[in-house]
């Protein structure tokens, strides 16, 4: 056995993605004005036709999701992180709790605009 774990049998090092890396040699700075799609899902759940017929104004419908859960957001149907939702200025909005690296995400935003 290899004392090289990084190498396979042929020598050659495994292919390793570093997003840093990714984006050293590309200028982004078009990026930044680039208009995406945030989403961030509350919930979900399932109904019958039935169901669904007999909602009136003022129904509730359970997402099956506890109150202060996180929930996810999406930058053009990609993960971006989590948060927790909340009232800014009469209007629901997410504090973002967690998010994943900024690094990776302009990776995947740029190879959506190539």
């Amino acid at each position: 056995m290899s004392k090289n774990k990084n190498r396979n049998p042929y020598g050659e090092k495994p292919a390793v993605y570093n997003p840093e890396e990714e984006l050293s040699w590309m200028n982004y700075g078009g990026l930044l004005d680039m208009e995406v799609e945030f989403v961030s899902i509350l919930g979900e759940t399932e109904l019958t036709v039935g169901e669904v017929l007999k909602l009136t104004k003022g129904s509730l419908i359970d997402l099956k999701k506890p109150a202060g859960e996180s929930v996810e957001s999406y930058v053009n149907g990609r993960i971006l992180g989590k948060g927790e939702v909340m009232v800014y200025e009469k209007n629901l909005a997410i504090r973002i709790n967690e998010i994943l690296d900024s690094s990776a995400v302009l990776y995947h935003l740029s190879k959506e605009k190539l």
